[in-house]
């Protein structure tokens, strides 16, 4: 069959299975195919078309359009949760699977090749959506009365063009569809406005969902698309031919080309993979994208020509937001800069417009909307004379959707605290009042906690765990330490890697085209936001190539040395299907190749930042093959794809947890080549007077980020409201977000029974060290304390701790915790020490406290504590902070003392202690994993908490408050019920 019968083909099957959906549920199929077949005369052989159909369908090819269509469709039938034709069965189940084959009155043979090529997808998270009630409008009915051409062509491109099988489709649909429910209807009599969030992770695909989401709503009906790109030309244009590219098509952007001139992407090596709809959407009884911005340049004032901005009216007596007039009218699509006087220049054309806006379906996109969008102005001080209540962006904001009543603003961001800290009480602002969703984490995406290694709670893992994983562990396999910025040595391994890497690459992609990508072969070096920094390090890179010898035989030697002791053995553990090397004969040629592409680069090493000298220096990752070295600082952070990025070399620091973890240029997705990927990050960098390690910060942001996440699902199950978020943001390492963007946060109450609690941020002060010393030994006096060494079972591995053990009275125990001092903020068990005070007049049903100084019986370092010496324990952790006390096999016998879990096969002792409404604290004398002493004085040790608490009958989970800054007057005051 030619291309044009299988196009054919591929158009009536989906018809046919669009037709099921929207209407009864599947039905037999061939018998609609074939009904199908002769009614539109598509052949005269249909019984090779429908031979060549189930040929297809069956047999599972990716890159055939038939079988893409119909498991889209399958999928899609998988998931529903409840329809008529489901008879009842779970949605992803054998049961729903068998049901759909057999009304489609497929084979047996049929029904298992389907199984094999399309299985049941349970991969994904559901994304987790917290929303305000929302009026019920995007239905399957609406759907289908508004059509999803858009939506249908950027699934289909997805598919066929960027590879996505059907279950990352599936996932994508069902949590876009989310967002839609959360919008206004455009078609609704009132005007409604919405403000939402959308949370992924950083460089994660958060762009193919705000695609998505324009696509399915202009199909809904919305007609003025505005997209805020972040802050950067370089993100701006990016973001524009993303969109070009995947949604508004080869034909819309061939009609809005100048007469005689080539149109802006002549000479992209990708414009044939541009989608395309066969003629202009119009043509087909649609409507078309009229684009105002282009690749080219950012919005420009069009003064006179600002009609382009007037929407046309078929019915010039209904408004325009009538089905009558939606079905016919243009979509306006503005992909801006988020600058304040690029986004004034919008508001002035539209209002130059002389026209009421009450009636124009407004979907505006604010890209990375943590940053700039959020109004850093402190509502607490009173402005000086001539100041403005606002940030100038921010108040271009908030202008731009005053004027539009049927504004839909959707926020995105991978770091969410600035947005969830915005004062709610400004209802002109932007705190996302209607709706929050977290995205789930995409299959094959590599993020911050592919990077360390965390138990089932995101604790760190303990230095002696991870040594004893070998390359499991994650930081063993990937991570490498710079001791100094002037550790040459380590540079030049690391620069060894790129080249290694990138042979390693054409070496998989010879053997199996297609299966990793070698257009793109990237290296990152992070040291400094300064730009003459940047010159410095462009200049060690270009000596340390000259040093290293590419080209002679000695550098193959090493390149191969390299792989056998650190990318052989790591690969084999973390990617042992990826094919790899035997000899250094078979790897000699790619690795000559790697040479040669990045001396065939016109300019090897790349500095990017905002000097002019280094303005072209920007890689245009989609007009050419990058096989460079990139140098640079802030314009090589928030929002930037480096695409092909193997190896990072990073050691900049941040005093904020949202911008360091928006430098993480390394998180995203590596097919093919995860395990070569390899992060040298600096282990000493100063913040303030102190030398802190930066994987411990990231651990911490990680740690911090995955519990919230995790905070969010356990109470979104409760009916939690956006407005309820705030006081869920963790505090943890690092400020969540710059101070001048948290004014308000607060939770009244948090029920802790059945849960443990952990002390997070502390002071290295020697005086208020040796005050917490005294605070303890006046809590525990004279007593002795008993010696325990309690073990048990808990999944499958056997749990101990070890210490001596102090009884407590409640009374005694809260005071102690309410006279030990901490770092910032000045009590990190405030939240617990309300609880046990009975905030909300309930009991927490403790009646006393078995209090544990743990000993580490292996130590080096002892510390004597009431006349008995104490073996420490060494914790990573910055100037602020130990990353965690605790570990997972104490935590397990703790709560198995307060009744909460049961151990298997426990010791007596643990048998004797185990008591009803008693709560634990287990107490760890802590020092640096660099002390090195063996004699651990008071002023010198720092002694962390982890709280277990027992069961109790409160029926609140937490009481959330949020508070107006200006009259610090409640807003929120509600208790969520199990």
């Amino acid at each position: 069959m030619n291309e044009t019968e299988i196009s054919r083909l591929v158009g009536l099957l989906h018809a046919t299975l669009e037709a099921m959906s929207a209407g009864p549920g599947p039905s037999g199929l061939e018998r609609r195919v074939r009904f199908e077949l002769e009614d539109r005369e598509v052949t005269s052989d249909i019984d090779g078309a429908v031979a060549y159909l189930f040929g297809e369908i069956a047999r599972g090819a990716a890159n055939s359009s038939a079988h893409l269509v119909f498991a889209r469709h399958l999928r899609a039938w998988d998931a529903i949760s409840e329809a008529p034709w489901t008879e009842q069965t779970g949605n992803f189940t054998p049961e729903r699977r068998s049901l759909v084959c057999s009304a489609l009155r497929l084979s047996a043979a049929m029904a298992e090749a389907l199984l094999t090529n399309i299985p049941i997808h349970k991969g994904f998270d559901d994304a987790v959506l917290i929303a305000n009630e929302h009026q019920t409008w995007y239905s399957e009915l609406r759907k289908q009365q508004a059509g999803t051409f858009y939506w249908s062509q950027y699934e289909r491109y997805l598919q066929t063009q960027s590879g996505w099988d059907e279950a990352a489709t599936t996932s994508l649909n069902e949590s876009t569809d989310k967002v839609m429910h959360c919008l206004s209807d455009p078609q609704r009599h009132e005007a409604f406005a919405v403000r939402g969030l959308v949370v992924g992770y950083v460089q994660s695909g958060k762009t193919a969902n705000f695609t998505a989401v324009i696509a399915k709503a202009m199909d809904a009906g919305y007609r003025l698309i505005i997209v805020l790109a972040g802050m950067l030309d370089s993100l701006r244009f990016q973001t524009q031919r993303r969109l070009d590219k995947e949604l508004v098509g080869r034909e819309q952007i061939l009609r809005d080309r100048q007469v005689d001139q080539a149109h802006e992407y002549s000479g992209d090596q990708d414009w044939e993979r541009f989608t395309s709809y066969g003629c202009l959407p119009v043509e087909k009884g649609g409507f078309d994208i009229r684009r105002i911005t282009t690749s080219v340049e950012d919005y420009q004032k069009l003064g006179q020509g600002r009609d382009v901005l007037r929407f046309e009216k078929q019915f010039a007596d209904r408004p325009l937001n009538h089905p009558d007039n939606l079905r016919t009218t243009a979509a306006r699509l503005i992909v801006i800069k988020k600058n304040p006087a690029v986004i004034r220049k919008v508001i002035a054309d539209l209002k130059g417009l002389q026209m009421s806006f009450d009636d124009i379906p407004a979907l505006i996109i604010d890209d990375e909307s943590d940053q700039a969008s959020v109004n850093t102005v402190d509502p607490r001080k009173k402005p000086a004379e001539g100041k403005d209540t606002r940030t100038g962006t921010n108040k271009a904001i908030v202008n731009l959707l005053a004027m539009l009543p049927r504004s839909q603003y959707v926020g995105y961001t991978a770091t969410p605290a600035a947005n969830t800290l915005i004062n709610p009480g400004d209802s002109l602002d932007l705190f996302p009042r209607d709706f929050i969703e977290l995205l789930p984490r995409p299959a094959n995406y590599m993020g911050v906690a592919d990077f360390h290694d965390f138990d089932d709670e995101f604790n760190p893992r303990s230095k002696e765990e991870v040594a004893d994983m070998g390359y499991v562990s994650n930081r063993n396999a990937f991570v490498r330490s710079i001791v100094d910025s002037d550790d040459t040595g380590t540079f030049a391994k690391a620069l060894d890697a790129f080249f290694l890497t990138g042979a390693l690459k054409l070496f998989r992609n010879d053997l199996a085209p297609g299966s990793v990508s070698t257009r793109h072969h990237t290296m990152l070096v992070h040291r400094s936001s300064g730009q003459d920094a940047h010159d410095e390090d462009r200049d060690t890179v270009r000596q340390l190539l000259s040093r290293n010898a590419y080209r002679k035989a000695v550098s193959l030697e090493r390149l191969w040395r390299l792989w056998k002791e650190d990318f052989e053995p790591v690969s084999a553990v973390k990617e042992p299907g990826l094919a790899r090397p035997v000899s250094v004969a078979e790897l000699r040629p790619f690795l000559i190749q790697a040479f040669e592409k990045f001396e065939g680069s016109r300019k090897q090493v790349l500095v990017v930042n905002g000097r002019d000298t280094n303005k072209d220096d920007m890689p245009d990752f989609d007009k050419e093959s990058v096989w460079n070295i990139l140098v640079g600082g802030a314009k090589l952070s928030r929002g930037y794809t480096v695409e092909g990025l193997t190896i990072s070399y990073f050691l900049r620091r941040a005093q904020a947890a949202d911008t360091l973890m928006q430098m993480g240029r390394w998180f995203g997705f590596r097919r093919g080549y995860r395990d070569l990927v390899r992060l040298y990050l600096a282990s000493q960098v100063t913040v303030g007077k102190a030398k802190v390690d930066l994987y411990d910060m990231f651990e911490s942001v990680c740690m911090d980020e995955e519990r919230f996440r995790q905070r969010i699902r356990i109470y979104s199950a409760q009916g939690i409201r956006p407005i309820q978020v705030p006081p869920l943001v963790p505090m943890g390492m690092l400020i969540p977000t710059q101070k001048n963007k948290m004014h308000n946060a607060e939770i009244a109450m948090e029920n802790f029974g059945g849960k443990g609690a952990q002390s997070g941020r502390v002071t290295f002060a020697p005086a208020v060290r040796k005050a917490n010393v005294a605070r303890l030994s006046t809590l525990l006096g004279n007593q002795l304390g008993e010696p325990v060494e309690l073990t048990g079972t808990w999944k499958d591995q056997r749990q101990s701790l070890r210490g001596r053990a102090y009884t407590v009275g409640a009374p005694e125990f809260l005071e102690f915790l309410k006279a030990y001092r901490w770092g910032t903020p000045a009590n990190q068990f405030a939240a617990v020490i309300g609880f046990l005070s009975g905030t909300g007049g309930h009991s927490p049903d403790v009646d006393k406290w078995r209090v544990i100084l743990m000993d580490n019986p292996s130590a080096a370092g002892k510390w004597r504590f009431n006349g008995k010496a104490v073996g420490v324990f060494e914790r990573g952790g910055t100037a602020e902070r130990f990353n965690v006390f605790s570990e997972s096999r104490h935590k397990a016998v703790a709560a198995h003392l307060t009744g909460v879990t049961a151990l298997s096969s426990p010791n007596a002792q643990l048998v004797a202690m185990t008591q009803p409404r008693q709560a634990i604290c287990l107490i760890y004398p802590v020092v640096p994993r660099d002390f090195g002493g063996t004699s651990v004085k008071d002023t010198e040790i720092t002694l962390g908490m982890h709280l277990e608490f027992p069961a109790n009958r409160i029926p609140e989970q937490i009481n959330f408050r949020v508070r107006d800054p200006k009259s610090d007057a409640a807003f929120v005051d509600v208790a969520q019920h199990n």
